[in-house]
């Protein structure tokens, strides 16, 4: 009988840290989870350069798909504004 790979500490999505990938982002993980409050959850990305960008949702929003389109559009407007302040815009 082989050890189920899900239960072996390499298996694990998380890094040292606890953050873990934004699916479909590369270089984005999502650092731990916070209670905002009874009816919130508080994410907060890290991105390159060290980047963070943090966000709210109701705490029925915690699928992860659904949590990982959320985090995808705020990571592409975060990309978008960035690249335009490099322009004067």
């Amino acid at each position: 009988m082989t050890a189920d790979p899900q239960h072996e500490p390499d298996a694990s999505p998380y890094d040292a840290e606890g953050r873990i990938d934004v699916p479909g982002a590369p270089g984005w993980r999502y650092l731990p989870f916070q209670p905002a409050n009874d009816d919130a959850l508080d994410v907060t990305l890290a991105g390159p350069d060290d980047v963070r960008v943090s966000f709210r949702v109701p705490d029925f929003l915690s699928r992860g798909d659904e949590l990982g389109e959320v985090a995808r559009i705020v990571i592409r407007a975060w990309e978008r504004m960035d690249r335009a302040s490099g322009l004067g815009a």
